[in-house]
């Protein structure tokens, strides 16, 4: 076997990687990253027309259209801003029509990923109340889309209204610098979208009897709470989400495809491995995106850990355990934000082996015994993977864990025997949860525990058979049920518990995501 670079091959480490492959890989790292963090904008408005460099647009659908767009303060009417310099604010008026018209002059907000709890503010005010003015602020959750519908009454994506100004035309408009506040709310999770200043005033413009001169000054979008991306198993560009992957054997080689879970930019392949390798995909360079990654087993000097690494597209090689040793316990031992090679070594006093720097010290825990399941995790949520092992007690199953601070949980007993362990955080609370799926009656039932406060739960999902494939295919830090089928990925959203189906690969693939199911 040997692993090829640009311009030639050297023999390493019976590992092979095309340079087509590896190009294509090193290409999905560095431009494929999506975020689903919430990201906060402060806008001051010190130059409108430098705002669609940053993000965001404006369009005029009043009704005659008229010459007046938003711009920059100036003049006496509305300056001085609310802060910064006098200029420094946004501005909108009667002009926007022609005549006796509705005015309908958006100004829209960057894209963001919205939460419940999030808020956005603004500060606005009229020049006077001669002439009655009117404001709304909407929210479309829409993703990018700018559509806002092509008259003066349609709102396009933007249903959501949060803040309307004088509806009724009372003369209302503050005069003065006034804030305005609001908090999202009713939605399944989180969800891409815009928010968008509407000036909308009918029988507005030079002639009507509605509309004058508005100013908007130190607009603000507050994420509720910061969102990191989740550290979603599978994850191969960092976007809080499990990717669809399966590997399939060709010859004695291991090949690896992938579709990006939401992105557009099709299936990539990348040959790395042996067949009879275990999969071991994780984030082990901290970068947040996981690498493809392989354990061979071997004699003790032999065994090793072949990874991928996403952030420089180049191979890392750890020896590390010996045949025998289960090395699905990868996981972050010190909490430093990257996963370390780790090997479970089962017998009458299991051990666990880990390593937290590259070919550094090795530290062991010996916790376990033969027979028992192993269930890594962090479940007290300190960030940092504890020992956790199911054991067979008179049919069922009890769970013993030795947390990373020295501490020992009670022994809990959930599930049965017969039942496969998972790994994964199902409510979102960060932390583990003790996790079980039972095949009965050729169908699959999933239960969970929450670690934190909460009552068991359990959903029928899957059929007999099926490759266990859990992960957060969804974003929302939550662990959602999902199987490998005859090519084809069905994952169960935990927002709304739709199914949904992927089409990636063939009968006989494996699927690295059942790196969670022991």
């Amino acid at each position: 076997m040997y692993f090829f670079s640009r311009t030639e091959y050297v023999r390493s480490l019976s590992l092979r990687v095309t340079i087509i492959s590896l190009a294509m890989f090193g290409l999905f790292f560095a431009n494929g990253t999506l975020n689903t963090q919430a990201q906060a904008i402060n806008e001051g408005f010190e130059s409108v027309a430098g705002l669609p460099a940053a993000g965001w647009f404006s369009v005029n659908r009043s009704q005659p259209l008229g010459a007046g767009a938003w711009s920059q303060c100036g003049g006496t009417a509305i300056p001085p801003a609310q802060a910064g310099p006098a200029t420094s604010c946004a501005l909108v008026n009667f002009t926007s029509t022609t005549g006796v018209g509705t005015i309908s002059n958006w100004l829209v907000a960057p894209t963001v990923t919205l939460n419940n709890g999030d808020t956005v503010s603004f500060y606005t005010r009229a020049s006077r109340n001669l002439f009655p003015d009117r404001l709304q602020l909407r929210m479309s959750t829409s993703g990018s889309s700018t559509d806002v519908g092509t008259t003066a009454t349609s709102v396009g994506v933007f249903t959501s209204l949060l803040v309307d100004i004088d509806p009724t035309y009372l003369g209302t408009y503050p005069i003065v610098w006034t804030q305005y506040t609001a908090t999202v709310s009713g939605l399944s999770g989180p969800t891409s979208g815009r928010f968008a200043f509407r000036y909308f005033v009918e029988s507005g413009g030079p002639d009507g009897d509605n509309s004058d001169i508005i100013g908007i000054d130190t607009f603000a979008y507050t994420p509720g709470q910061v969102l990191t991306p989740g550290d979603a198993p599978v994850d191969f560009n960092g976007d809080g989400k499990t990717d669809y992957v399966v590997t399939r054997n060709s010859g004695n080689q291991l090949t690896w495809f992938w579709n990006l879970n939401g992105s557009t930019s099709g299936t990539a392949a990348s040959a790395w491995g042996l067949n009879s390798d275990t999969l071991v995909p994780a984030d082990y360079d901290g970068d947040q995106k996981d690498d493809i990654a392989v354990w061979r087993p071997g004699a003790p000097t032999e065994a090793a850990f072949y990874i991928l690494q996403s952030q420089t597209s180049t191979l890392r090689t750890e020896f590390f355990g010996q045949t025998g040793d289960d090395p699905t316990v990868v996981a972050d031992y010190n909490n430093d934000g990257k996963d370390d090679v780790a090997v479970y070594r089962p017998g009458a006093q299991s051990i666990w082996y880990y390593r937290t720097t590259p070919n550094g010290p090795v530290t062991y825990v010996p916790w376990g015994a033969t027979g028992d399941k192993v269930a890594p995790g962090d479940y007290n949520g300190d960030g940092t993977a504890d020992f956790a092992i199911a054991r067979a007690d008179n049919g069922n199953l009890r769970y013993w864990k030795l947390f990373s601070n020295g501490t020992m949980d009670k022994a809990t007993v959930f599930g049965l025997s017969t039942d496969t362990v998972v790994t994964g955080d199902f409510n979102g609370d960060g932390t583990t949860d003790s996790a079980t799926v039972r095949s009965s009656g050729g169908a699959l039932t999933w239960y969970w525990r929450p670690s934190g406060s909460g009552t068991d739960q359990q959903v029928t999902f899957g059929n007999t058979g099926d490759i266990l494939a859990p992960g957060d295919y969804d974003g929302d830090a939550k662990a959602d049920p999902a199987v490998f089928r005859n090519g084809s990925f069905i994952t169960r959203n935990s927002t709304n518990g739709n199914s949904n189906f992927f089409s990636l690969g063939a009968t006989g693939d494996r699927a690295p995501a059942s790196f969670n199911a022991h």
